[in-house]
């Protein structure tokens, strides 16, 4: 079995999981955690930043590089894609999450990417109380 988190310290779930700088894969054997291997998040970040109100601000106020008038809407599924995320945590049994926006939520369940929220912040612990969780269903 294969768990993903989520992680921006390689200690603690990250609360942005879109944004997160890492995943951590876990490999489980049994119940026990036998490998901990860490990849890179692909997803391209500086998108959010525009969409989310964070633009840059240049003289007079006015954002650096925003091109497009507040009041034009952009297909924002298409724009706001996770496809990067979604590649890389195809062969995952589950996603554990802190949270999930609604287009994350929506390209994981097209992706067919099982996730679950959690509770804590140490990944280890997290995953640990998964596998736990799991004996005793």
């Amino acid at each position: 079995m294969i768990i993903a988190v989520a992680t921006n310290d390689r200690k603690t779930i990250a609360k942005r999981t879109g944004r997160a700088a890492e995943f951590a894969f876990y490999q489980i054997n049994g119940n026990k955690i036998t490998d901990v291997t860490f990849e890179k998040n692909n997803h391209e970040h500086h998108d959010h930043d525009r969409r989310e109100g964070n633009h840059r601000q240049g003289r007079h106020g006015q954002g650096l590089g925003h091109r497009h008038g507040h009041g034009n809407h952009h297909h924002e599924e298409e724009e706001h894609s996770h496809d990067e995320v979604i590649e890389q945590l195809k062969n995952v049994d589950i996603f554990l999450v802190k949270a999930v926006g609604k287009y994350m939520r929506g390209d994981l369940e097209r992706g067919n990417i099982p996730f679950k929220l959690v509770k804590g912040e140490n990944i280890t612990d997290i995953v640990k109380d998964y596998i736990k969780s799991l004996s005793e269903n």
